[in-house]
C-alpha cells in the first residue's frame, strides 16, 4: 500500500511538472506567436512603406514625364507656328516679287517698248517720204527696230505677261504653248485642260504659270523631247497640273548631288513656290523616257 501511494504521489508530482512544462511551453508558443505576430506587422509596414515611397518616385516621375511631355508639344507648336510664320512671309515676299515684276514689266511696255513703236513709225513716214535711192540705206534699219520691238515685248512677257491679269490662266498657258512651239517648231504640245478659270485662286494661277515657264524652258534646253503633254484639270477639290516629256530623262539624286545653289535654282523654285502657296510637288524622271512633274492644290472654298 506504500509503494502504491508513493507511486501516486509521484505520479501526481510528475502530471504536476508535466502541466508546469506544458503551460511553459504555452508561454514560449504564445511569446513565439507574438514575436512573430510583431515580426509580420513590422514586415507588412515596412512594405507599405516602400510601396508608399515607390508610389512617391513614380509620382514623381510622372510628374517630370508630364512636364517633359507639355514641354515637348510646347515646342513642338511653336516650332510649327514658326513655320507657319517663316511660309506665309516667304510666300508674301513671292507675291512681292511678282507685284514688282508686273510693274517693271508694266514700265518696260509704256517706256521702251513705246518708244520702239515711235521710232519705227518715223523712219516708215520718212522712207514714205522720200525717193528710193536715198531710202535705201535706211531700209536695212527696219529689221534692226523690229528685232528691238520683239526683245523689248519677249523681256516684258518673261518678266509677267499682262494676258495672266487680263483674261487669267487659260488664256495664259494656251498663248504660252503657242509662242513656245515658235520657237521650238521641233516640240509638239497637247495640252489637256478640264477646268474653270474660277476654280483657280489668283495666287495658284501665278506659280501655275512659273511652274510651266521654268518646266518647258528646261524641256526646250535638256530634254530632247519632240512632244510634251500638259494638263490642268479639277479632280474633286483638287487642282492638278503635270507635264510630261518623252525625252531623254535623268538620274534625278546624281543631278541634285552635284547641283550647284545657282542651277538648282529651276527645280527648287518650282518646289517652293509650289509648296509655299499650299501645293505639293513631285518630279520624276527616268533614263531614256522622260521627265513628269506634278503640282496639285486644293481648291479655294
Amino acid at each position: 500500500m506504500e509503494d502504491d501511494s508513493k507511486t501516486r504521489e509521484e505520479l501526481l508530482e510528475e502530471l504536476k511538472t508535466l502541466r508546469t512544462r506544458l503551460q511553459e511551453v504555452e508561454e514560449a508558443r504564445q511569446v513565439i506567436k507574438k514575436e512573430k505576430n510583431n515580426q509580420a506587422r513590422q514586415h507588412a509596414e515596412e512594405e507599405v512603406r516602400w510601396t508608399q515611397e515607390r508610389e512617391k518616385e513614380r509620382a514623381s516621375v510622372g510628374e517630370i514625364l508630364h512636364f517633359e511631355k507639355m514641354e515637348h508639344r510646347h515646342s513642338e507648336e511653336e516650332l510649327k507656328r514658326t513655320r507657319e510664320q517663316l511660309q506665309d512671309v516667304s510666300f508674301k515676299l513671292l507675291q512681292a516679287e511678282e507685284t514688282e515684276r508686273k510693274r517693271i514689266a508694266q514700265e518696260i511696255h509704256d517706256g521702251v517698248g513705246q518708244h520702239w513703236v515711235i521710232v519705227k513709225h518715223r523712219v516708215e513716214n520718212i522712207l514714205g517720204r522720200l525717193g528710193k535711192e536715198i531710202t535705201a540705206p535706211l531700209e536695212d534699219i527696219l529689221p534692226i527696230i523690229q528685232v528691238g520691238i520683239e526683245e523689248t515685248r519677249r523681256i516684258q512677257m518673261n518678266l509677267r505677261p499682262a494676258l495672266l491679269d487680263d483674261l487669267g490662266i487659260l488664256a495664259t498657258i494656251s498663248w504660252f504653248c503657242r509662242e513656245f512651239q515658235k520657237a521650238n517648231p521641233a516640240i509638239r504640245i497637247e495640252t489637256k485642260i478640264h477646268i474653270q478659270e474660277n476654280d483657280v485662286a489668283n495666287p495658284v494661277k501665278t506659280v501655275i504659270y512659273r511652274v510651266m515657264q521654268e518646266a518647258l524652258n528646261n524641256i526646250s534646253k535638256h530634254s530632247k523631247a519632240n512632244l510634251v503633254n500638259l494638263t490642268l484639270q479639277r479632280e474633286k477639290d483638287h487642282i492638278e497640273f503635270s507635264l510630261q516629256d518623252y525625252g531623254q530623262g535623268f538620274d534625278l539624286n546624281a543631278v541634285y548631288s552635284r547641283m550647284s545653289p545657282e542651277k538648282g535654282l529651276g527645280l527648287a523654285g518650282m518646289r517652293e513656290r509650289t509648296l509655299l502657296s499650299g501645293g505639293s510637288f513631285s518630279i520624276e524622271s527616268t533614263r531614256g523616257k522622260g521627265t513628269t512633274i506634278r503640282a496639285s492644290w486644293p481648291v479655294s472654298p
